[in-house]
Parts: C-alpha cells; structure tokens; sequence
C-alpha cells in the first residue's frame, strides 16, 4: 500500500503563505517566525489564518484589538483572512 504525500501547506493555503511571506518582508524571520511557533503551540494572541475552510494557529481572544476583525471574517465566510500581533514599538527615547 502506497502512502500519499500530505500537501504543503504553500499549496493548501497559497494566500496565506504569501501574506505570511509579506510580513517576514515587513518585520522579519524570526519575529513572524516566533508569533507562529507560538500559535502553533496553543498560545492565542499572536498568529491566526484561515483560508478555503483550512485554518492555521491559534485565534485571537475577545479582548484584543484584533478580535473584531477576526470575528467579522469568521462571520462573512471569508475565503482567506490571516492575524498577527505587530512587534512593540520601542519609546522614541530609548526607555521601555
């Protein structure tokens, strides 16, 4: 019995890995990396897509900024839609 090859997630979610792509270009690896570990791992709050009924990560909890825009996807029957946390920006002066 021979055993099929799972697809990539590249090609199961075309969009999303080229918007996942975008904000590596925009923020970086391993800070996109990182928020993808993390909602991969059960952690709400940093990293969700969901495309052609295939979702990806963890979604973001009723109290984040993000929630709504989230919800309203869910609710439309969006055909692709991606979340993530944006990096903190430091204080202009240094502090933090």
């Amino acid at each position: 019995m021979s055993q099929t090859k799972a697809p990539s997630l590249r090609e199961v979610m075309p969009s999303t890995a080229k918007w996942v792509d975008d904000r590596r270009a925009e923020h970086g690896a391993a800070f996109v990396n990182e928020q993808i570990r993390l909602a991969l791992s059960g952690q709400a709050g940093h990293f969700y897509a969901m495309e052609r009924g295939h979702v990806l990560g963890t979604p973001f909890p009723s109290d984040h900024p993000i929630y709504p825009d989230q919800e309203f996807a869910v609710m439309i029957g969006c055909s692709f839609a991606a979340f993530m946390a944006t990096p903190k920006k430091e204080a202009a002066d240094g502090a933090h």
